[in-house]
């Protein structure tokens, strides 16, 4: 039963990252995985067979949201962008108040939320959207080596968005239709050439950035969590300034806050 819900937890934070704006890590806090995922990878020779029966349900349930799920997430915000926003705001909202025990509660504690959430906002309101184009040489494997880091700062730090970060680069759209391409057969060999070193990136960046992040855990915990409050709140407030974007119907506005509960409940059941 713990395998199927850390899978399970895996899937949301792999639908997450391919959603423009909605930051992985933060959904792993609001369900309780961040920092046992971070030193399950920065200690994970000191008890490899614990670690790998932790890590590995999470991964699957990521890998397995990243192939399949990029249609659902399209279709769904192309369909239902307002319900879907929404859910994922009532995900990460759910965790404020275990975030917030965990914060320094004197006026520096306060300072660090705020001047995390000023530089979260600043930087997320900037994103430019480019789009790089593919010169069909050694150069291409160089970016997709980098998309992978890039891609793991998202995936590591919370706040951060691995899409809006990928987006600023320009290689969003190649990588996500690589991935959702990924069965198919005659694309094979041209999306292993994506696949290899994009990954290969961003596994050298997650074990750097885990190691960097668990030392900030242990050396100023409450501190560091109080910065993490700044970046969610800050990821909230643009989750909704994004997600009232449109035009507004009545109907989606019922089915966005019923789903806005929903996933405030997910995030308080899965916090453990």
């Amino acid at each position: 039963m713990k395998t199927i819900i850390l899978t399970i937890k895996g899937f949301i934070i792999g639908i997450a990252k391919i959603i423009p704006g909605v930051s992985g890590a933060v959904l792993a806090i609001s369900m309780g995985l961040y920092d046992k995922a971070i030193n399950a990878i920065t200690e994970f020779f000191s008890n490899p067979k614990k670690n790998i029966a932790f890590l590995l349900p999470i991964a699957i349930g990521v890998i397995i949201a990243m192939i399949i799920g990029s249609s659902i997430v399209i279709s769904s915000l192309t369909n239902h962008y307002l319900a879907t926003m929404l859910f994922f705001i009532g995900l990460i909202g759910g965790s404020i108040p275990v975030i917030y025990r965990k914060t320094d509660k004197t006026k520096k504690g306060l300072l660090i939320i705020l001047i995390s959430f000023l530089i979260m906002f600043i930087i997320s309101i900037s994103n430019i959207n480019n789009t790089y184009e593919v010169k069909d040489s050694p150069f291409d494997y160089f970016i997709y080596f980098i998309s992978g880091i890039i891609d793991a700062i998202g995936t590591v730090i919370p706040g951060i968005s691995s899409t809006a970060l990928l987006m600023i680069l320009g290689t969003y759209d190649i990588i996500i239709n690589t991935i959702s391409n990924l069965t198919s057969i005659n694309l094979f060999i041209e999306n292993s050439k994506v696949i290899i070193f994009y990954s290969f990136g961003m596994l050298i960046g997650i074990i750097i950035i885990s190691l960097l992040i668990n030392y900030l855990f242990k050396k100023y915990n409450d501190k560091t969590y109080s910065a993490i409050l700044g970046i969610i709140l800050s990821s909230i407030l643009l989750l909704i300034i994004k997600a009232f974007s449109i035009t507004i119907v009545i109907q989606d506005l019922i089915i966005g806050i019923t789903l806005l509960a929903l996933g405030i409940i997910i995030a308080f059941y899965f916090d453990s």
